[in-house]
């Protein structure tokens, strides 16, 4: 394979696959991602190289008119559905799919077949991908809305073709605002909804990445972009965080991304990326480790695996929301750590670290926190305010002014000047420049009375016990707050409403909770595409126990 270069091409205001196309004429050998051979890591990685990946596209491209058809119109306002597992198809896809006039919608198999069949009907989706391998839900979805169902191929199949160019003329200038790609909400609230990333969008993401720092600052985010900077992420292909790490970053900035072996589960999937991280070895070491929130849970809290990553990976990152307290010290006490922000609208939340006075090292930063770089332009409102302190929600700001960088999230909100992110934070105590994310806005319960309190902390708190395998606090529209929570096998239930009325002790009143309003449920909780909860969901299921639950207790 071609060694990298030192400096990454910049192709500016430049559609994703004609990139994708430069790209591979000027380094046709370099490496683009790795993939495990099968699914025993013994058997090694495969290197797919810049041109294999662009063939593959023009493959794609050339399979969606022959089987699919052309669009009516080739403006990527009809839509193309696709389930699978996590590999380079979806990558293939999105620029496959554009180069046709489509644009992709990726649902998480996850959801159930009611939300994915109103997700796809909101797009009005009437063709359906699927792979050999597809997920079982598929069927089911095509139960409650027949669709036009074709096989795709595999990434073998597709790796392997040598097709001629499929013809595609469209320049950036002229069709930017048309999608690339369509994404949707995490369906942590309701229903997921659809989200449309445009040309212009990711091109946005692309200049924003290559914004430097302020001086006596470093962008800790570097240390997952750049041409010798190789990474594994646990992120699902489908999400936004797995289009970002596993083609934005590859074609914006030249990292490699090696695929992890594809598991369900949280602890499932961490282990597999052990085992395989450790038969990659020094030859092809991984500088940084990316996880999901319930993944880095479960890494922090089994050590004998955090040594061993420990020996392998010198920096782990998670994203997606917050972990706890105890899980980020025991991380950050045996490895380097980062802890971005970002979100489908926006994609990464570019951050700063101050250096010290020479400029070579980076301060030691508390655990958890952020402090943002000025060209996201984000100022913090209060939203609610207690005894144990006060939350801001991070409000961006338009970037105004000829030739400044709008940021992505103006691309989508095109008719707004200023957006509520919907992150709730706190503050550093002693460094105002420093935020600690807290949750979401839309997480914040609301009682009978308008008193507001956040339970995020409460919740890390008390699945942070290894007898709790996930807790979600309720209270929303009720009079005092009540918990729902699964136990572990064996858990001793006792000393779990003792931790619950132990952590909740000093919080308001009405945010107490007390071993009366504990339901304990046995079935595991709907979950995101990251693998957080979907808290309406939840909600909704055990409505009814709840409501038994509060008339019992007066």
């Amino acid at each position: 394979m071609a060694s990298r270069p030192e400096t990454w091409p910049i192709y500016p205001n430049e559609l994703l696959p004609n990139t994708l196309f430069k790209l591979a004429a000027q380094y046709p050998d370099l490496t683009y991602s790795e993939y495990p051979r099968s699914k025993d890591v013994a058997d090694g990685y495969r290197k797919i190289t810049f041109k294999e990946v662009a063939n593959a596209v023009h493959a794609v491209a050339w399979w969606i008119e022959q089987n699919v058809g052309k669009p009516a119109v080739d403006d990527g306002s009809e839509t193309l559905v696709y389930m699978g597992p996590n590999d380079l198809r979806y990558t293939v896809l999105v620029l496959g799919s554009v180069m046709v006039g489509y644009k992709m919608l990726f649902p998480t198999p996850r959801y159930g077949a009611e939300s994915i069949t109103r997700l796809v009907a909101s797009v009005d989706g009437h063709v359906l991908l699927v792979p050999s391998e597809s997920p079982p839900v598929v069927s089911e979805v095509l139960a409650k809305r027949p669709m036009r169902k074709f096989d795709f191929p595999s990434v073998d199949h597709l790796i392997a073709s040598t097709p001629a160019p499929y013809k595609w003329t469209k320049t950036f200038e002229s069709h930017k605002l048309e999608p690339l790609v369509c994404l949707h909400t995490s369906g942590t609230t309701g229903f997921p909804k659809p989200i449309i990333w445009t040309h212009d969008w990711a091109n946005s993401v692309v200049q924003g990445d290559r914004i430097p720092a302020p001086a006596g600052y470093v962008r800790p985010e570097s240390v997952m972009q750049g041409p010798r900077t190789r990474t594994m992420h646990l992120f699902p292909s489908m999400h936004a965080s797995g289009i970002i790490t596993a083609l934005l970053f590859q074609l914006g900035c030249g990292s490699v991304i090696v695929h992890a072996p594809s598991r369900m589960m949280p602890s499932q999937a961490v282990d597999a990326a052990v085992d395989a991280l450790e038969a990659i070895g020094d030859a092809g070491k991984v500088d940084l480790f990316g996880l999901p929130p319930p993944h880095a849970e479960y890494l922090a809290a089994n050590k004998p695996l955090l040594e061993r990553v420990g020996r392998v990976v010198d920096t782990v990152l998670w994203a997606g929301g917050s972990i706890s307290d105890a899980a980020g010290k025991a991380l950050s006490a045996r490895v380097q750590t980062i802890t971005p922000l970002a979100s489908t609208e926006m994609g990464l939340w570019s951050s700063v670290r101050k250096l010290d006075h020479d400029g070579t090292k980076i301060v030691e930063d508390e655990n958890q926190y952020n402090s943002f770089h000025p060209s996201l332009n984000i100022r913090f409102a209060e939203a609610s305010k207690d005894d144990r302190g006060t939350l801001y929600e991070a409000i961006i700001v338009k970037n105004q002014g000829e030739g400044a960088w709008v940021q992505p999230l103006f691309k989508i909100f095109t008719d707004v000047q200023e957006k509520s992110l919907g992150d709730l934070f706190t503050q550093h105590p002693h460094d105002p420049e420093k935020w600690k994310h807290a949750g979401r806005a839309d997480d914040l319960l609301v009682f009978m009375d308008t008193m507001k309190f956040h339970p995020g902390f409460a919740e890390r708190q008390i699945t942070a016990h290894p007898g709790v395998a996930e807790a979600l606090v309720a209270g929303t529209r009720r009079p005092k707050a009540s918990l729902i929570v699964r136990l572990n096998d064996g858990a001793d239930i006792e000393e779990v409403q003792r931790l619950v009325e132990d952590v909740t002790k000093d919080f308001p009143f009405y945010a107490r909770i007390d071993k009366s309003m504990i339901l304990t449920v046995s079935e595991p909780f709907p979950k995101t595409a990251k693998g957080s909860i979907q808290k309406k969901a939840t909600l909704d299921a055990y409505e009814k126990q709840l409501d038994a639950l509060y008339e019992n207790s007066g």
